[in-house]
């Protein structure tokens, strides 16, 4: 056997080694597939759309690319000739870009020719800032209302397949003026302006503009309004196009927002831009791009001051496109865990425990004591036959004595089995005890 026990040592050592082995493999193949995946995205080159120079979508986009090529050690391919928006979202959808700045709408007929099976590849990151409507006029046309302002004139929308196109036409769809009653002027965004070509232009911008900002500097250049700012969120009829519309928002442009002009506020519509990446990007690296523009949203405010809607709060807003699963991570960094969250009812659970432990703990500790005091008596009660057995000469005495010996130890039994006694070591004393005084008395009988 001693033999046998040694040979075993060797094969249990073998099983302990390959055991261990097995272990530093496995740490090994997780540390290199780290820095696999860590020198994967350091030195990937992603593609991102923002559109060309003269377009908020692309003012916005350099700001954001350049901080994370600095703080994330990756790099970008800019796409900065495409159309916008319409066009950033077929390529997202298809998989050609990896992100991608974009109006994000809904309901209007700029996506309808987006598979809606490619739409659920793209995912929001995060939304950036609001693009407003702006219509200007040249005040010579003094129009009475939105109908008047549109029908019969050429009105300028930017590039044909842009985003300002598609959704300005369905909003004045949506206050009755049909594409037939009006001419569509399509040019480069900067060549939408008010001259012989265009009568009314329309764009859906940032507030700092430089194009709109210009014109409204221009003395003879009138800000629409679509209705009556003091009903925003009211019931206007801006309210109602925005519940069909559910991205978009009733937006307050206020008095004297560009200089002297609008000469009262005025209401229109906007709608968040957002960042937009692929469905299938890694999780904690769209974790750590939402970090680091949410923390450095003051560096990115000083390149351009509507970035300043960057927020976490904002991250909840309604968006056609839903949050990729890094940003819910990012969002979720705060959440308190199990033990956090339901800390005040374990602790209240604990304390019943503790007092319910004491409790039990008191009630063995007295039961204990009950039945060390019932055996004790059981001994007082032997001893007292033991010390009488040497004067007692009677047979008929000591006989009697003995029935008795006889009856305690069977009811001891009974109360052992009632478990009103302990089967201990008293329990075992007393049997010893009352067998010895059994045989003290057969001793003086005989």
């Amino acid at each position: 056997m001693i033999a046998e026990n040694v040979r075993l040592k060797p094969i249990e050592q073998k099983k302990m080694n390959t055991h261990s082995f097995k272990k530093i493999k496995l740490f090994i193949v997780l540390i290199l597939s780290l820095m696999f995946f860590a020198c994967n995205n350091s030195g990937k080159k992603y593609k991102i759309a923002i559109s060309d120079p003269s377009t908020s979508l692309n003012q916005v986009g350099v700001p954001i690319i350049k901080l994370l090529e600095k703080e994330m050690g990756i790099e970008f391919e800019i796409l900065d000739q495409t159309s916008g928006s319409i066009e950033h979202l077929k390529l997202l959808s298809e998989g050609k870009i990896d992100f991608a700045i974009a109006l994000t709408t809904v309901g209007v007929n700029e996506f309808d020719d987006i598979d809606s099976t490619d739409n659920d590849q793209i995912r929001t990151i995060s939304p950036l800032y609001n693009q407003i409507l702006f219509i200007i006029y040249p005040d010579s046309l003094k129009p009475k209302n939105l109908g008047d302002l549109i029908r019969g004139k050429k009105i300028g929308f930017g590039i044909e397949k842009g985003g300002t196109a598609g959704f300005t036409q369905n909003i004045l769809k949506e206050f009755g003026v049909d594409y037939s009653e009006y001419v569509s002027v399509y040019t480069n965004n900067t060549d939408n302006y008010c001259n012989n070509l265009i009568d009314v232009s329309c764009s859906f911008t940032s507030f700092n503009n430089s194009r709109v900002v210009k014109m409204l500097r221009e003395k003879n250049h009138c800000l629409f309004s679509l209705g009556d700012a003091e009903k925003a969120f009211n019931g206007s009829a801006v309210d109602g196009i925005c519940k069909k519309l559910w991205t978009a928002k009733p937006f307050i442009i206020p008095k004297n927002s560009y200089y002297v002009k609008p000469e009262k506020s005025g209401l229109t519509v906007s709608v968040y831009t957002s960042l937009l990446c692929k469905k299938n990007l890694d999780t904690e690296f769209v974790h750590n791009i939402t970090e680091i523009i949410i923390k450095n949203k003051a560096t990115l405010i000083k390149q351009n001051p509507v970035i300043n809607q960057i927020s976490e709060d904002n991250l909840y807003e309604t968006l056609y496109f839903p949050l990729h699963q890094g940003v819910h991570m990012f969002l979720d960094r705060n959440k308190p865990s199990f033990l956090e969250q339901y800390a005040e009812v374990l602790a209240l659970i604990l304390s019943i425990v503790i007092i319910m432990a004491g409790i039990i703990s008191s009630y063995r500790k007295w039961n204990k004591q009950r039945k060390k005091d019932r055996i004790d008596v059981y001994y007082e009660q032997v001893l007292e036959i033991d010390r009488t057995i040497s004067k007692t000469e009677d047979i008929n005495i000591l006989e009697q004595k003995m029935k008795i010996l006889y009856e305690l130890r069977e009811q001891a039994f009974e109360n052992l089995i009632k478990e009103k006694l302990s089967a201990d070591e008293s329990f075992k004393i007393y049997l010893d005890l009352t067998t010895g005084t059994i045989q003290k008395i057969e001793r003086s009988l005989a």
